[in-house]
């Protein structure tokens, strides 16, 4: 078992009200992503996947993802909003927390790990309740990395 962690600076208070440009927001904001060679293609990746199918996944949170070219690893931003962010979940809620994942086209099974581990946690009405009720990120900081982790293949 593996702790996912997630950097303190990569948990971000948003000002967004859209998903498109709450992905925007959190890209820009989010340190993590500093590093990718060419974020704007990363957004529009992003972006257009929501096209697709909304990463909304109900109760307040979205899990947003996309693919870079590179070997560094699998990124992880938070994206925290208080007012909520319509994000055409499947509960027609808005999202008040966005998790967005940056992995590499190799690190598939690294990724569905780590998407599960969030899923997981965010599902778990113990776990879920007071992630929602905190918009500091130093709690939700502290209280992520004592939750999550995941099975590395």
């Amino acid at each position: 078992m593996m702790r996912l962690y997630i950097d303190s600076k990569d948990i971000c208070l948003l000002d967004s009200e859209s998903k498109n440009d709450a992905i925007t927001e959190l890209t820009g904001k989010a340190p993590v992503f500093s590093s990718l060679a060419d974020l704007d293609v990363f957004r529009k990746e992003v972006i257009g996947r929501e096209l697709k199918m909304s990463t909304g996944i109900g109760k307040g949170i979205a899990v947003a993802h996309g693919e870079y070219n590179s070997r560094d690893g699998i990124k992880v931003a938070l994206g925290v909003s208080e007012r909520g962010i319509e994000f055409d979940s499947i509960d027609h809620k808005p999202v008040h927390l966005m998790f967005l994942i940056a992995s590499p086209k190799e690190a598939w099974t690294d990724y569905l790990n780590i998407l599960s581990s969030i899923v997981r946690m965010v599902k778990n009405d113990n776990l879920r309740t007071p992630l929602m009720s905190h918009h500091n990120p130093q709690f939700i900081y502290s209280f992520l990395n004592n939750h999550l982790s995941y099975e590395r293949a």
